[in-house]
């Protein structure tokens, strides 16, 4: 009996889950989509997903998220973004990232950025996001040559270690709200190099369509960039001082599922 009640209260909140609330039903405008762009949750409001971080307003002006995800993974992470001013035609807000992992020792890599957001309203259902941020890789991987480095390792300058590589990140994004319930979001973004060495990342542009069902949201789309998805060793054995190869892969797809609260 205790486990019927049990299946029965999930069964319950299921469908209270389920149930549409029509304040979050439908994007009035592309001034309400905060997906990607500066603007920030209302206080109290909140989402989350699979792989959509989880978000939640402190205050009508700031806005912070997590990945779960990262953190079963032994990688903490936040993300801050910060309502800064508002106009009924333009937005700019400043953020703050980090993230540092914890699985691999004291010697883990970690990220760092901070930087600012502003979007643009060109009517009730288009808008343009330009974002740029200060971005640090702490304890970057070192380019183990004859070994086994990661893809966006980096070389050992002047006999030293890097502990810290240096960059700037910018990313553009185009929102359309085609209808009160289906959003297309186009996205480009680059990372630069600036020290220890100059380098240039490579970019990467993704599309993805989001439809509103209501507290629940679906997204789909693709990514197309230079995706490091496994090595090659078993297939061809790198020679000494050569770095092994890496499956690359210039389309992924994105998937994705998250809910209003």
């Amino acid at each position: 009996m205790t486990r019927l009640l049990r299946q029965l209260r999930f069964l319950l909140w299921l469908a209270v889950l389920a149930l549409p609330l029509p304040a979050l039903a439908e994007w009035k405008n592309v001034q309400q989509v905060s997906l990607g762009t500066a603007q920030v949750l209302e206080k109290s409001a909140g989402s989350f997903g699979v792989f959509t971080p989880l978000a939640y307003g402190i205050t009508n002006r700031l806005t912070v998220e997590t990945h779960p995800v990262y953190d079963l993974l032994l990688t903490v992470n936040a993300n801050a973004r910060y309502r800064i001013v508002e106009s009924p035609s333009w937005v700019l807000s400043g953020t703050l990232d980090f993230r540092q992992s914890f699985y691999g020792g004291g010697h883990a890599p970690g990220d760092l950025a901070a930087g600012a957001i502003a979007t643009a309203y060109l009517g009730e259902s288009l808008a343009l996001t330009g974002a740029l941020r200060y971005a640090a890789i702490l304890n970057p991987a070192v380019c183990a040559h004859g070994g086994y480095p990661e893809p966006t390792c980096v070389d050992i300058v002047n006999g030293t270690t890097p502990g810290v590589d240096h960059g700037v990140a910018g990313t553009l994004t185009a929102h359309w709200l085609i209808t009160p319930r289906d959003l297309l979001q186009l996205t480009g973004s680059l990372r630069m190099r600036v020290s220890p060495v100059l380098a240039r990342e490579t970019p990467t542009v993704t599309a993805v369509w989001v439809h509103d069902f209501g507290r629940w949201h679906l997204m789909a789309g693709a990514t197309a960039g230079e995706f490091f998805i496994g090595r090659m060793d078993a297939l061809s054995a790198p020679e000494i001082g050569q770095n092994p190869s890496y499956y690359v892969t210039p389309v992924m797809p994105v998937l994705d599922a998250w809910f209003r609260f």
